[in-house]
């Protein structure tokens, strides 16, 4: 019997980024689900349930903390692991990501390991700062 591979979702308008960020992930064996904006992200995760979701926050029209907000008013998607990834890492958007619901926040450009021990995270522990 086939066993289901772990699944990310993962939005990001920069085609560069995402390029090298899909690399990664399906280098390490994880099935990966790539979109360019919010709105895609959010239809990818009422989809698929995926097991884990990373965002960039500077995204246009929806960005990454308006989907985390969305995403945790869903009841299925409470326990949803959520990354957040960005180039501007200051203290006051690291609060905004928390209180928008996200697990982690890494600032680009973030290693192999820390994006891949954000994903894989036993358990969804919402920090408040």
């Amino acid at each position: 019997m086939e066993t289901r591979r772990f699944t990310v979702v993962y939005a990001d308008d920069d085609e560069l980024i995402r390029a090298a960020v899909v690399d990664l992930l399906t280098s390490a064996n994880i099935d990966v689900h790539a979109c360019t904006d919010g709105d895609e992200a959010l239809a990818l995760c009422v989809q698929m349930e995926p097991d884990a979701v990373l965002l960039d926050l500077n995204m246009p029209e929806l960005n990454g903390l308006q989907v985390a907000r969305q995403l945790r008013a869903r009841e299925a998607s409470k326990s949803l692991r959520l990354v957040a990834m960005t180039g501007r890492g200051s203290w006051e958007l690291r609060k905004k990501a928390f209180d928008a619901g996200f697990n982690e926040f890494l600032t680009k450009p973030a290693t192999r390991e820390l994006i891949l021990d954000a994903l894989r995270a036993p358990r969804p522990v919402l920090r408040t700062g």
